[in-house]
C-alpha cells in the first residue's frame, strides 16, 4: 500500500520498501527522492536541505530544487517587451540579470492528497498576484507529485487569472547526486543540438551540433552550464548513471529544453527541464502566451533505480 503523509510544512509520498519522495510546501520543492540500494540501505538522489527552515534561509545560494516561474534561468538585464509595453522585472539578480523567476520561494497550499494500492499523490497551489511591477500578470501555479511503480511524475499547471494575456515559461532547478562526485558518473542525453550562449549565459539565437552525450559519456573533468534541445520525447531526455544508481528523466512535450549545470563543488548536477530557453521573454524561444483564464500543463517523470 502506498502512503501519503502531510503536515504543515512537508508531504512525504512512500512506496513501501522502495522509493520515497519529500516535498516542501515552501517553494513547492522536491527535497528527497530516495530508493533502496542493493545492500538494503536507502539513498537520497536529491541534494537536500536539512529542513524547510534551512531551505528558506539558503535557497538563493544555489536555488536547489527551485520552481522556475514565470521565467526560467535568465532575463537579460531583467528587461523585456510584451504586447508593445516594456517591463523590467526581477526578484533576484546575478551579474545584472534577473534569474529564476518570481515563485521560487512561494508558499504553496495543500489542496489535495491521497494514496491507494497503486500510487501516492499530492496537489499543491500558489497564487501570484502581480506584485512585481515588471510582471503585472496574476496567475496560479498548481503542482502535482505522483509516485507509483513507474517513478515520480511532477506536473505543473499554470493558469492566467488576470484580465490580459501574459508571457510564460516554466522550469525546475533540481540538483541530483548518485554518491561521490560528478566525475564518477556518466550522462546520456536525447539531444544533438546545443544553444549557443554569449558571455552573459544568454542564448544568442544560434544553435550548434553537439553529440557528445548522445551515448553514455563520463563527466570526468567536464564543465557544463548549457542548454540542449531535446530530440523528441519518446525516450528519456537524459540518463545519469553511477556505480549504484541510475536516474532517468522523461520530459513531456511541454519541456523541449534541458539545462545542465555542474557546480564548482562537483558533488551534484542540475538537470533542469525548461519549457523555454533562457531569456525567452526576449528571444521568443519556447515562449508561451496565456490568454485570460487559459491554462498550460508541463510534465516530467523521474525514475530512480538501484543497479
Amino acid at each position: 500500500m502506498f502512503i501519503c503523509n502531510t503536515d504543515s510544512e512537508r508531504i512525504i509520498l512512500t512506496a513501501p520498501d522502495r522509493t520515497q519522495a519529500e516535498i516542501y510546501l515552501s517553494g513547492g520543492l522536491l527535497n528527497r527522492y530516495e530508493t533502496v540500494l542493493r545492500d538494503g540501505s536507502r539513498f537520497n538522489a536529491v541534494k537536500a536541505y536539512q529542513s524547510p527552515q534551512h531551505s528558506r534561509e539558503t535557497l538563493t545560494g544555489g536555488f536547489h530544487s527551485a520552481k522556475l516561474s514565470p521565467f526560467a534561468c535568465r532575463i537579460r538585464n531583467g528587461g523585456y517587451e510584451f504586447r508593445g509595453s516594456k517591463y523590467r522585472c526581477g526578484k533576484f539578480f546575478i551579474a545584472g540579470h534577473a534569474v529564476h523567476g518570481l515563485m521560487f520561494d512561494a508558499k504553496f497550499s495543500l489542496i489535495g492528497s491521497g494514496a491507494d494500492g497503486q500510487a501516492a499523490w499530492v496537489k499543491i497551489a500558489a497564487d501570484y498576484s502581480g506584485e512585481d511591477g515588471g510582471f503585472p500578470f496574476p496567475y496560479r501555479l498548481t503542482v502535482s507529485y505522483h509516485l507509483d511503480s513507474d517513478g515520480l511524475t511532477v506536473a505543473t499547471v499554470a493558469k492566467n487569472t488576470g484580465p490580459t494575456a501574459m508571457p510564460l515559461a516554466d522550469g525546475w532547478h533540481p540538483y541530483f547526486t548518485l554518491g561521490g562526485r560528478a566525475d564518477d558518473w556518466t550522462l546520456q542525453t536525447n539531444s544533438a543540438t546545443r544553444l549557443v550562449f554569449d558571455q552573459d549565459l544568454v542564448p544568442n539565437g544560434e544553435t550548434v551540433a553537439d553529440t557528445h552525450f548522445q551515448t553514455a559519456s563520463s563527466l570526468r573533468g567536464i564543465e557544463l552550464d548549457n542548454s540542449f534541445v531535446l530530440n523528441g520525447h519518446q525516450t528519456a531526455a537524459c540518463v545519469l548513471t553511477g556505480d549504484k544508481l541510475r536516474l532517468s528523466i522523461f520530459a513531456g512535450e511541454s519541456y523541449p529544453y534541458l539545462q545542465i549545470y555542474i557546480p564548482p563543488e562537483r558533488d551534484s548536477i542540475a538537470l533542469e527541464n525548461l519549457s523555454g530557453a533562457p531569456d525567452c521573454f526576449n528571444n521568443g524561444m519556447g515562449l508561451a502566451v496565456l490568454q485570460p483564464q487559459q491554462e498550460k500543463r508541463f510534465e516530467t517523470r523521474y525514475v530512480l533505480e538501484a543497479r
